[in-house]
């Protein structure tokens, strides 16, 4: 008789324990998602540039004759950065209506004194500014170019056509090797001008 007591107290004790175990696993789950929801608050830097020259713009460009028009970009954010610059001339003859665009290749029908120290061309089709851009006073590139010019030799149906320069610029912050996974898509040039480029800015990261 004693002996069934024993098996019965022991066999109410199982869903008790059971039970404990359970409530203990909700309640330490409940602290590991209140601990994994804790806000963490920090700034982020502000990453931006801003494309400053010196230029007046004329009323007509002479073949041959140099325009003042010194370029430089500047860091105006909060965090070093690595700058590249597109330059996308165009030259257009509207007529009757009609728009056409006309050969204005860098280095063939327009010609820039360009700073080939500080820059460097890339396959690609940028310039690449070879220093960090930092913050603070010294926040400006040197000069990409100071002036720009028509070729001599220009044909007659360049009379009359407009002109216009654009100039995109994409930065990026300094940290470790993210200008190749946002530029190159985390790829190594391992020749050519970007190798160039590359090893000079891998020299400066943060």
């Amino acid at each position: 008789m004693k002996q069934k007591k024993k098996i019965i107290h022991f066999l109410w004790g199982v869903p008790v324990f059971i039970i404990c175990l359970v409530i203990g696993s909700t309640v330490a789950y409940a602290a590991m998602m209140v601990r994994e929801e804790k806000a963490n608050l920090f700034q982020i830097g502000n990453l931006q540039t801003k494309v400053e020259e010196v230029f007046t713009e004329p009323v007509t460009m002479l073949p041959n004759k140099p325009v003042e028009k010194k370029v430089t970009i500047a860091n105006i954010g909060t965090v070093n950065q690595f700058v590249r610059v597109m330059l996308h001339p165009e030259i257009r003859l509207e007529s009757n209506s009609s728009i056409q665009l006309l050969p204005s290749k860098i280095g063939e029908e327009i010609l820039l004194d360009l700073n080939n120290i500080d820059w460097k061309l890339g396959e690609d089709g940028y310039y690449y500014y070879l220093k960090a851009l930092r913050t603070g006073e010294s926040n400006r590139t040197e000069n990409l170019f100071t002036q720009v010019k028509l070729k001599n030799e220009l044909g007659k149906k360049y009379h009359g056509a407009t002109f216009s320069f654009l100039i995109k610029v994409e930065a990026i912050n300094c940290a470790k090797f993210a200008y190749r996974d946002v530029w190159w898509q985390g790829v190594t040039p391992n020749s050519g001008e970007l190798k160039v480029i590359d090893s000079q800015l891998a020299k400066q990261i943060d």
